[in-house]
């Protein structure tokens, strides 16, 4: 689950670094890409991370959602209306996780970083699916997606590391 949130992280920063304008979207595609399919290769010889069923979730949504930021960083349509429907899954998903993680008393880097991924989630379904045509609020999203980004690999390097933030 560490070493998920870190990758998640430089997802999310990579992702964030493009729709921030800073990147070009084929440079930004294939690592996007790589990502997607570490993760998928993680999900599918880890058995879904030795049947546990979130952290097999988020395995298999990170691998997805890195393969749909790769193909709309790879098309330039990062306004795809589709992709907005994807995040806010993804969104509710991470919701979900986190009200798991509360019920079960998880570490509190856990919770802090599925609320963070929902966040983040939820505006990138508001910016490519509802208001698309606007440049201005999905640069914005993408710097707020950069800085969850690292908030994510901070809480994965946290848990990794031992550090305990206590519980939710």
């Amino acid at each position: 689950m560490d070493v998920a949130l870190i990758l998640l992280g430089a997802i999310f920063v990579t992702y964030g670094w493009y729709w921030g304008g800073v990147t070009e979207s084929r440079t930004t595609a294939y690592a996007l890409g790589a990502a997607s399919a570490m993760f998928g290769f993680w999900f599918a010889f880890s058995g879904g991370a030795g049947g546990d069923a979130v952290a097999g979730t988020i395995l298999g949504f990170s691998a997805i959602y890195g393969f749909l930021a790769a193909s709309n960083a790879w098309n330039e349509s990062a306004q795809d209306r589709t992709y907005g429907m994807f995040a806010l899954l993804f969104g509710v998903g991470a919701f979900l996780a986190f009200l798991y993680f509360v019920d079960k008393s998880a570490p509190a880097q856990y919770g802090y970083a599925a609320l963070v991924a929902a966040v983040v989630f939820v505006l990138h379904f508001i910016s490519a699916g509802l208001v698309s045509d606007s440049r201005g609020f999905k640069s914005f999203v993408g710097w707020l997606t950069l800085i969850a980004g690292a908030a994510l690999a901070l809480f994965g390097w946290a848990a990794a590391m031992g550090w305990d933030f206590g519980t939710l």
